[in-house]
């Protein structure tokens, strides 16, 4: 049996990758979808709280972190001593050092701030839009309820990477057009990059059995 942990965005909660984990568990495997909330409420060392808590359930034979969750991704997997990572339309960290988030990324979502928090991503969208992206209204409800409303300082925090991680088997799997950086990056260090991205960001949730099928093939 593999084990899994699945790695939820700090702007969702874990019901997105809830449809997921049970794909997952009905190909035999045991899947871990912690809570990680807690760690985003401020900005400051936010890398480090989501890392613990992602690792409190102890070792893990794969990781895998969808959209933001892939800048703690190589922290994550050395915390639990992964043989596996995986990163599903997800950010791709910086090789070393640390990763910020660039200075247009930063214009773009000064935005979307109301007050001191960030508004829930769900309200980001025309409600049509997340309709489309994720047509079961249960789920739609229960993905839209998580959304955190994260400090407006958030996304100045840089991410350490760390210096050693298990790197020996990293795949990318992109789902949409929105991570064509991303899995060009991926390309560009010598991962295997899976997937043609013409899907939905939120296919995760909404095509989860196709997903799970991509997620471990090979």
């Amino acid at each position: 049996m593999t084990s899994w942990l699945l790695v939820h965005p700090p702007l969702l909660g874990p019901a997105v990758l809830g449809p997921l984990a049970a794909e997952l568990r009905s190909r035999g495997n045991a899947v871990r979808v912690p809570d990680l909330r807690d760690a985003v409420r401020t900005a400051a060392g936010w890398p480090d709280r989501c890392t613990a808590l992602a690792a409190a359930g102890g070792p893990a034979d794969v990781v895998l972190g969808f959209s933001g969750a892939g800048v703690v991704l190589p922290s994550v997997a050395a915390a639990v001593r992964a043989h596996r990572v995986v990163w599903l339309d997800a950010l791709v960290p910086a090789v070393v050092g640390l990763t910020v988030t660039p200075p247009e990324r930063l214009a773009q979502l000064a935005g979307l701030v109301r007050g001191d928090r960030f508004a829930p991503w769900p309200t980001w969208w025309p409600p049509e839009v997340l309709a489309a992206e994720l047509p079961d209204p249960a789920l739609r409800a229960a993905v839209a309820a998580e959304a955190p409303e994260l400090p407006a300082d958030f996304y100045s925090v840089a991410v350490p990477v760390p210096a050693s991680w298990p790197d020996d088997d990293v795949r990318y799997v992109q789902l949409s057009p929105g991570y064509d950086r991303d899995a060009a990056e991926a390309r560009a260090r010598g991962w295997p990059v899976l997937g043609d991205g013409r899907g939905s960001h939120l296919d995760v949730a909404a095509r989860a059995g196709g997903v799970a099928a991509s997620i471990t093939s090979g």
